[in-house]
């Protein structure tokens, strides 16, 4: 019965997980440059066979390794293109896979119940849906990135044998092909962790050669390919990614303290946690702890904040949200859950009230989506935010923590499965640039270029399937000096800068608003 029962909460939360991530998932056009990136190297896959060293724009692409964009075009095979749905598919299996590690984790380290709940934890954190769905690379390397934990964890309880270790690298070597250096994120991580719970001698028994053997064979595709065919571009690549975490001040690097806010609302029951931790010291916690944390501050040092980057630290949070919520209740904890339950429930009444108030409509951006619109969604959300408060206070005056804690996941994931049938729709009415691309397209015969200015996104070739050429202002002002061939897309704010200087027969032929801008096509046709 314990095997059957183990079977049935795994289907269960992965059930959860897929629906909850899955739902939004392809649904809406592409906007982000990272995501039509991944999608037009897949293309270049799929129309000219080059595996290893796909083009990008006509150059070929050494940025990054290729296990994502491969696993892109994998996905895209039967149907024979790629769309937003097929680019999608590896980050939704890749989110679900990192969710079944949090499972496994919390599972063998404090039992099924804890695991189960750290798993729920995952799937209802605001950051990790909002990201989960999406084709970014950051996913994969977090899936990546727990499997290497798990294995790690075997490893340590089979006194660092051959197997396990194997398994760690293994993962390790797969976060670095998905996204580079970053997947290094999971041996730092394992040095510390295990430094942190056994002592720094203990990092021996990692036994370096055999992981430098392993992550050799396994990036070779990677590094081998790529300095075979440029070396010397590749190496400046490289030196790019060491500069990349000098770009900015030091204060930037707290940037990465939104974690806490992405991570609500678990983050409420982190503080409960921290506080109920001196009662119960645990080895496990600990090396789960500094892994997390370590992951936490080698982020931080990013030049760049994108809140994508924060997506492998979600685990760690969620696994110690789960152990406090399933064994804190017993072992002196009761008051620390208690004060958590009851802080949520102000919170989601909080959040309940604000998205009836005007000021909801006022929030602008990429974060304007987010935001229901419509009468009937706006009141299931508040009804559900109410009903998940309400019951999470009867729970925590019952004493009910476990089903506190699920009622909560299972409230606020209902609460996202809401949003991610309806984001999608909304998205589009602010960044669909597919009229854009539809307009200049039908300029353009196939096989010729579309000329952009300036820095226009790769979003816009997605659409276009047509080469694009990216010009300077010197280029552009001679393109417009002459009679319209072909056409242009650029900012309507560049346009009436241009416009003094263009030929007379150059017309705006389409336009739409694009999220903050007004985006037009100049051609030869009637002007719109």
């Amino acid at each position: 019965m314990s095997g059957v029962r183990s079977r049935l909460v795994l289907v269960a939360v992965l059930a959860f997980a897929a629906l909850v991530v899955g739902l939004p998932a392809g649904r809406s056009p592409l906007w982000d440059p990272n995501e039509a990136r991944y999608m037009l190297l897949a293309r270049d896959i799929l129309d000219s066979g080059r595996w290893l060293v796909p083009d990008l724009r006509g150059e070929p692409y050494l940025n990054k390794p290729q296990l994502f964009f491969w696993s892109v075009a994998v996905a895209s095979l039967p149907g024979g293109e790629v769309t937003e749905r097929t680019a999608a598919l590896p980050a939704v299996l890749s989110s679900i896979a990192t969710v079944a590690a949090v499972l496994a984790i919390g599972t063998s380290a404090w039992g099924r119940q804890a695991g189960a709940m750290a798993a729920l934890t995952l799937v209802s954190t605001i950051g990790f849906f909002a990201i989960g769905h999406r084709g970014q690379s950051d996913v994969m390397v977090t899936a990546w990135t727990w499997w290497a934990l798990y294995c790690l964890l075997r490893a340590r309880r089979a006194a660092f044998t051959r197997a396990p270790l194997v398994g760690f690298y293994a993962c390790v070597a797969g976060a670095i092909m998905s996204k580079g250096p970053m997947g290094l994120l999971g041996l730092a991580g394992g040095v510390v962790a295990i430094a942190a719970t056994d002592g720094w001698r203990a990092t021996r028994r990692l036994r370096p050669l055999l992981g430098v053997a392993v992550l050799a064979v396994l990036l070779l595709p990677w590094y081998g390919t790529y300095l075979i065919a440029h070396g010397p571009a590749f190496v400046g690549v490289v030196g790019h990614y060491g500069g990349w975490a000098f770009r900015r001040d030091a204060l930037t690097r707290l940037e990465s303290l939104w974690v806490l806010v992405y991570a609500l609302p678990w983050t409420i029951f982190l503080v409960g946690a921290v506080a109920w931790w001196r009662y119960l010291p645990d080895t496990e916690r600990r090396l789960i702890a500094a892994w997390t944390l370590t992951l936490w501050l080698l982020i931080g040092l990013s030049g760049i904040h994108r809140a994508r980057y924060l997506i492998p630290i979600y685990p760690g949070l969620a696994l110690l949200v789960g152990e406090f919520i399933a064994r804190a209740g017993a072992l002196r904890g009761a008051r620390a859950l208690r004060g958590a339950l009851f802080a949520f429930a102000a919170i989601a009444g909080v959040v309940a009230v604000f998205g009836l108030s005007p000021a909801a409509r006022r929030i602008g951006g990429e974060g304007r989506p987010w935001v229901p619109d419509a009468t009937g969604e706006l009141a299931l959300t508040v009804a559900l935010l109410l009903a998940t408060a309400a019951a999470a206070v009867v729970t925590a005056c019952r004493s009910a923590f476990v089903g506190g804690g699920l009622v909560v996941a299972l409230g606020v994931g209902a609460t996202l499965v809401v949003e991610g049938v309806r984001y999608p729709e909304r998205f589009a009415r602010e960044f669909d640039v597919r009229p854009i691309a539809a307009a200049a397209q039908a300029l353009t015969p196939p096989g010729a270029a579309v000329a952009v200015y300036p820095d226009i996104w790769l979003t816009y070739d997605f659409y276009l399937r047509r080469p694009v050429v990216e010009l300077d202002r010197a280029r552009v002002e001679r393109l417009l000096a002459a009679a319209p061939i072909g056409a242009v897309i650029m900012s309507r704010r560049s346009w009436t800068g241009l416009q003094p200087l263009a030929h007379p027969s150059w017309r705006v032929v389409a336009s739409r608003r694009v999220a903050s801008d007004e985006m037009v096509v100049l051609g030869a046709g009637s002007g719109a």
